[in-house]
């Protein structure tokens, strides 16, 4: 399937997913979502399932639920408490359902809002905070809306992905992130994203994020990169390698990482 040419198309697209799927899995994410999430308050879904689904519709969707609460943190927390979840690394908690994976935020607590980067009075206000611009799309839960950067579809369809906003906790993370993308979408960078990877990859980062790489993902793309010039020479030059044609497309290291 096509990128989606529009947002309303995108809207259908992620409603038949959401709310029309009769599947067992999907069954089980609304309970998910209604039982726990929306009481709490306005719920949006960011990041894999709304940017994959922009992507490639419903196949295209291989990743974990994020979501972020318009809540108080402390509310969002007695959540985590009851749920049993895991603290992450960027202020949210991570929780295990059946059939599901689900890392979840307060508002206030997603990290660019919470480092004071992006003032988020809203839930619309995600898209500003997120480093690729490829993730800068969000679904809110209860009023069905689907918030995105100007111009996120274009890009989108032009296979082109890039920097939104420039700091981030994890500068490895998102470096692996931008590797993969590069080579498992065949998209090309642009010029905030080659800046970045030029700035920030070398042979000591290059290292660290092979090993992340190979303890986090099934599918190794960076072992096939003798060193810190080849990988550059593949995400950042003319010619995209072919040899990653086919590859599943698991992409996303735990965690949202706002």
């Amino acid at each position: 399937m096509n990128p989606a040419e529009t947002l309303p198309k995108l809207k259908r697209r992620i409603d038949d997913y959401l709310w029309r799927e009769d599947g067992l899995p999907i069954q089980r994410l609304r309970e998910i979502l209604a039982t726990n999430f929306e009481p709490l308050g306005p719920v949006a879904i960011i990041g894999g399932l709304v940017r994959d689904i922009a992507r490639k519709g419903k196949v295209g969707f291989q990743s974990d639920i994020d979501l972020v609460i318009d809540a108080e943190p402390a509310r969002v927390a007695a959540l985590a408490a009851k749920l049993d979840a895991t603290p992450n690394r960027f202020g949210g908690f991570a929780s295990v359902h059946p059939h599901w994976k689900v890392d979840f935020w307060s508002l206030p607590n997603t990290w660019a809002s919470a480092v004071n980067l992006v003032r988020t009075r809203t839930l619309a206000d995600l898209v500003d905070t997120t480093f690729f611009d490829c993730d800068a799309i969000c679904y809110e839960v209860q009023t069905r809306k689907v918030h995105a950067l100007p111009g996120y579809l274009e890009r989108l369809a032009e296979r082109t992905i890039d920097v939104n906003l420039l700091p981030n906790p994890s500068i490895d993370g998102n470096l692996l992130r931008a590797a993969r993308r590069i080579l498992l979408w065949h998209f090309r960078p642009g010029p905030g994203l080659r800046a970045f990877i030029e700035r920030e990859l070398n042979e000591e980062s290059f290292d660290r994020i092979v090993a992340t790489e190979q303890l986090l993902y099934s599918n190794d793309v960076l072992g096939f990169f003798s060193g810190t010039q080849q990988l550059l020479d593949a995400i950042l030059g003319d010619k995209m390698p072919t040899r990653f044609s086919g590859f599943g497309e698991q992409l996303e290291l735990p965690g949202f990482d706002k």
